[in-house]
């Protein structure tokens, strides 16, 4: 394989220099497998059994995030394993997920109030309806009383998903798998 890649690496920031590493790309590759998941128990749940569209995005990311904890552990940090337990890892990689599937679902629920407000003919009987100023309006209508958004919910939660993506990288890489002997990025 080229130095190519390590001698551009090692003019990047040190903050960044992980995004331009096997590391990342295999994290990413899981990701997907992770979208993938995400995408499918959202059509389930929410198209097939009828579940309340935010119930089955929160249903969706929570096993995307099993999924995911799984298939990195096994492959993408395999050589950080054994530093901490299973268990640890497994508590680490949920707490940093939390984070990442709040920011994700957030961007979610407003996600469709945007998509819904800017494409759909019926924003404004649907933001009409709503009682109250605009916490109400922009906040807890769209979560307790979501528009219908139809396949525009899939762009949303891939939205969410291309946010969550950096922060658990990040967090996962210094802190779930941080190793102490690690100084390269692979």
């Amino acid at each position: 394989m080229s130095s190519e890649p390590s001698r551009r690496s090692s003019r990047l920031p040190k903050a960044v220099a992980p995004l331009f590493s096997s590391r990342f790309l295999k994290f990413a590759t899981v990701g997907l497998s992770g979208v993938v998941v995400n995408l499918a128990f959202l059509g389930l749940f929410a198209d097939a059994l009828g579940i309340h569209q935010n119930v089955s995005s929160a249903l969706a990311i929570e096993l995307s995030i099993l999924s995911n904890f799984a298939i990195n552990d096994l492959w993408t940090f395999r050589d950080h394993a054994g530093e901490e337990g299973l268990v640890a890892r497994a508590l680490k990689f949920h707490l940093v997920a939390i984070v990442g599937a709040s920011v994700q679902w957030a961007v979610f629920v407003f996600g469709n109030v945007l998509l819904f407000a800017t494409l759909s003919p019926h924003a404004p009987e649907w933001l009409g309806s709503i009682q109250g100023g605009a916490l109400e309006r922009y906040v807890f209508h769209p979560v307790h009383s979501p528009p219908e958004t139809g396949w525009l919910k899939y762009l949303a939660q891939l939205a969410g998903i291309g946010v969550a993506t950096f922060w658990n990288f990040f967090a996962n890489f210094h802190w779930t798998w941080r190793s102490t002997k690690r100084e390269d990025h692979s």
